[in-house]
């Protein structure tokens, strides 16, 4: 029996199609618009969401608490999100879109929506279809293994590795 390589695995091949495309789209929103990819991820998760808490915000674009609301402070500053205070209970903000927020990913939406057109192409119907549904499987399943923490460790970004 052969024994596998990184470049047999799935998810070593996701990660290398991610990694293909992830520039294209990077050039579009650095380069062009001036918008980091983590900014137009909570913009445009924000504009379909409509008015969310940042809490809310961050599970619906998949993304930790602390670098949302940073980032939150960013498209504020910018000018493409509002917070928008309780009136009820000033503990609780809510973020809504602003209108240059809302005409910046009126820019935007299109030209990824393109963009992604452009890089599936060469999948017909019953291939996308297969891929869909075989990328929300191994996400569901992703999710399952951290949840029960099949690895323990953490990152240990910036220090040294302690070994037993």
């Amino acid at each position: 029996m052969v024994e596998p390589t990184i470049q047999d695995m799935a998810v070593f091949r996701i990660y290398r199609a991610w990694s293909g495309a992830n520039p294209i789209f990077t050039r579009l929103c650095e380069g062009r618009f001036n918008i980091t990819r983590r900014e137009w991820r909570i913009l445009a998760t924000a504009v379909v969401n409509g008015r969310l808490g940042s809490a809310a915000l961050a599970k619906a674009a998949n993304l930790d608490l602390v670098r949302t609301s940073r980032t939150i402070s960013t498209l504020c500053d910018k000018g493409w999100l509002i917070r928008d205070r309780n009136s009820r209970d000033a503990r609780n903000i809510f973020i809504d879109v602003s209108e240059a927020g809302h005409a910046l990913y009126q820019q935007i939406m299109p030209i990824i929506v393109e963009l992604n057109a452009q890089i599936i192409q060469d999948l017909d119907a019953d291939e996308l279809c297969v891929l869909k549904k075989a990328l929300e499987k191994i996400t569901l399943r992703a999710q399952r293994m951290l949840e029960i923490e099949v690895i323990k460790e953490r990152p240990h970004r910036g220090q040294p590795i302690r070994r037993k």
